[in-house]
């Protein structure tokens, strides 16, 4: 219990630091909608670099480890992106997740919220933990992470994602 309040802790000083970053300024104003179709046009910041320094398994395994995520997406347009996470899994293994994505933003006509869900391949459960992700073959299995996010200034954000039957994350988000 004291090293989830610790964590709990640590993703909350990093989204007030976040916040405390941020103006108002730099946010959209609440009425303004994101095209619901994708364009043509360049986005402004097409990059994200996301750091996950949280992740709660639903089930207690006294084998689980500390997880911690990097990834970058490239937008292709408002809604479709590519990417790719490397992390080291609850068992301590170094693995990887190469997908493709979509993402809707202003989700349930909310400003702000958006709901992204990404499909692809994972690596890195191997040996003695080849059986903790499903479709598990030489390593590779399938992979889809669903995710909500809150936007809380035009380049940064906070990231709600669930990990199949394993449990969440919460990550941050900066854009560039």
């Amino acid at each position: 219990m004291h090293a989830l309040l610790s964590r709990l802790a640590l993703a909350a000083l990093m989204l007030g630091a976040l916040h405390s970053h941020s103006h108002a300024r730099d946010l959209p104003p609440q009425d303004s909608a994101v095209p619901s179709d994708a364009t043509d046009e360049p986005l402004e910041f097409p990059w994200k670099l996301t750091a996950v320094p949280y992740a709660y398994h639903w089930h207690h395994n006294p084998e689980h480890r500390e997880v911690f995520i990097l990834s970058l997406e490239k937008q292709q347009d408002t809604q479709q992106l590519l990417g790719l996470a490397v992390f080291r899994n609850s068992f301590g293994q170094p693995s990887a997740y190469a997908y493709a994505g979509y993402q809707q933003q202003d989700f349930l006509d909310t400003p702000r919220l958006s709901a992204k869900v990404t499909a692809g391949i994972i690596y890195g459960y191997t040996g003695q933990y080849a059986d903790k992700v499903p479709l598990n073959h030489n390593g590779f299995s399938p992979g889809i992470v669903p995710a909500l996010g809150y936007q809380v200034s035009t380049r940064d954000s906070v990231q709600l994602m669930v990990l199949g039957t394993a449990g969440f994350a919460l990550g941050f988000d900066h854009s560039f």
